[in-house]
């Protein structure tokens, strides 16, 4: 195979759109009868199955676009273009018009697309989720990547092993900034974490050596905290301005198409369609009656919280 023009390691575009999409690893599984609840029919898998089944799908997102979302060509081709992937993403179309999933090949082009900081293409901005087999399309999760800064950090606690020591009271680290991988800036350490935005966020915790006086306070600094609803799962408003009338009537338009080619991107179908029959997980219990948006406006409010003593080894 010729080697790649300017030593990229990256595919070309021809390479990009001519790749043969590559079956899904096949999961041996044992026969499994239907059941009966109440005269519905489930089917019941462990929460082991369910997780091997997401095993090939653990390094995607679905990218939620704000307005009517590019067509997939014209996601694939910016992708290529300006994400700098090591390996051309599996990117198509799900159920709602607006969402795009997009399948990467490895965790580090997977952290590169999470946590990406201006989040739009071709000028259409969108919001990225780490998808999982909880993921729910008429929902938005509120575990969202946001980037924080720790200023007045020591450089010394830039590296990475700290960090990920540091990071658990807030939220699941993802990545340093250059900056900060490469301490070319020693004013604060500035990292992208995947936090709960439906919890009140974390305003600081404690580093300490051995010691009892080497004890310093180090505040936290949200950039991008979206406000997020408890009662309609969205995010943007929070549940004391919720307008649950007001979000169902966006649901849909008239002259909506459904099924079009999901390579126009232009008319969405936001009509809401009732779940088919739901795929039950382990826990069942006999009687239960149920199966059951680079940015945007953005309502931070830093709320004290308890505080944490991280323990620093020295």
């Amino acid at each position: 195979m010729a080697a790649v023009e300017g030593g990229t390691g990256r595919p070309s575009f021809a390479d990009l759109v001519g790749a043969v999409p590559q079956p899904i690893p096949e999961m041996l599984l044992a026969p499994k009868l239907p059941k009966m609840l109440e005269g519905e029919v489930y089917f019941q898998f462990t929460k082991e199955e369910i997780e091997r089944s997401a095993e090939p799908f653990r390094y995607s997102v679905v990218l939620k676009f704000l307005k009517n979302r590019p067509s997939l060509d014209a996601v694939r081709a910016f992708i290529h273009s300006r994400w700098g992937l090591t390996a051309s993403p599996v990117v198509s179309a799900m159920r709602r018009q607006r969402n795009v999933f997009v399948r990467m090949a490895n965790e580090v082009d997977f952290t590169k697309a999470l946590s990406r900081e201006v989040c739009e293409i071709n000028g259409i901005f969108y919001r990225a989720f780490r998808w999982s087999p909880e993921f729910n399309e008429d929902a938005e999760p509120s575990r969202v990547p946001v980037w924080v800064s720790l200023p007045g950090l020591p450089p010394n606690f830039y590296q990475e092993s700290f960090l990920k020591i540091l990071m658990p009271p807030i939220g699941t680290f993802i990545r340093r900034d250059n900056p900060t991988r490469c301490a070319t800036r020693t004013d604060g350490a500035r990292l992208c974490v995947e936090v709960d935005a439906a919890k009140p966020p974390l305003s600081h915790f404690w580093i300490r050596a051995s010691g009892p006086s080497s004890s310093r306070k180090q505040e936290i600094f949200y950039e991008t905290l979206p406000a997020f609803c408890s009662s309609c799962k969205m995010q943007g408003h929070n549940a004391r301005t919720c307008n649950p009338g007001k979000a169902g009537k966006k649901g849909g338009r008239k002259g909506s198409r459904k099924g079009h080619s999901d390579d126009q991107g232009v008319e969405q179908n936001d009509d809401k369609v009732e779940t088919p029959l739901l795929v039950l997980v382990e826990n069942i219990a006999v009687g239960e009656h149920s199966m059951r948006m680079d940015k945007e406006t953005e309502e931070a409010g830093v709320e004290k919280a308890t505080e944490v003593a991280v323990a620093a080894h020295v």
